[in-house]
């Protein structure tokens, strides 16, 4: 998912006073929302339940831990699905620099610096349903947006190409 600022919103500025001319923040998509999430949890804490009820009576009273079992395991994985959903991108251009910055789920932060004269954004396409984004200066090429769709990716790109183009002159 792409959250988008820049020419046609109120103006924003980067840390030295120079006004954005692109500003984009990248998400990874999830389907479920954690409300939802937290609901389907609860339907299935049911559904155990009462299957567990059953397999009590009928004297298979060991189906019951397997049971628990599914349900720690659906919990651990949406629990550490909606932990990656955490990392997210920034995208900032201006007329001095381009700054990607990735932030990961745990904190760390990394970021990098491109003159926007020299960059080259390209899109590569690795098959129908694949493609690539990434940003190129000087012979080092960074690979950015992998969590997008890749409709999401060409959108970005569309969307960033012309600023990077008027800048170019």
């Amino acid at each position: 998912m792409i959250a988008r600022g820049g020419a046609g919103e109120t103006a924003a500025c980067m840390g030295d006073g120079t006004q954005l001319l692109f500003d984009a923040t990248l998400y990874p998509h999830r389907s479920l929302k954690p409300h939802q999430f937290r609901r389907l949890f609860w339907f299935l804490i049911a559904v155990c339940l009462l299957a567990g009820l059953r397999f009590i009576m009928v004297g298979a009273w060991p189906v019951v831990i397997f049971l628990g079992v599914d349900l720690l395991a659906i919990w651990l994985a949406f629990h550490f699905s909606y932990r990656s959903a955490r990392l997210y991108e920034t995208l900032q251009l201006s007329e001095k620099d381009l700054i990607l910055t990735r932030v990961h789920p745990g904190g760390r932060v990394e970021s990098w610096r491109f003159d926007p004269y020299w960059v080259k954004l390209d899109l590569k396409t690795i098959d129908e349903d694949r493609n690539q984004l990434s940003l190129a200066s000087h012979g080092e090429t960074l690979v950015f947006g992998t969590f997008l769709t890749p409709t999401d990716r060409r959108k970005l790109r569309a969307a960033l190409m012309p600023e990077l183009a008027r800048l170019k002159g």
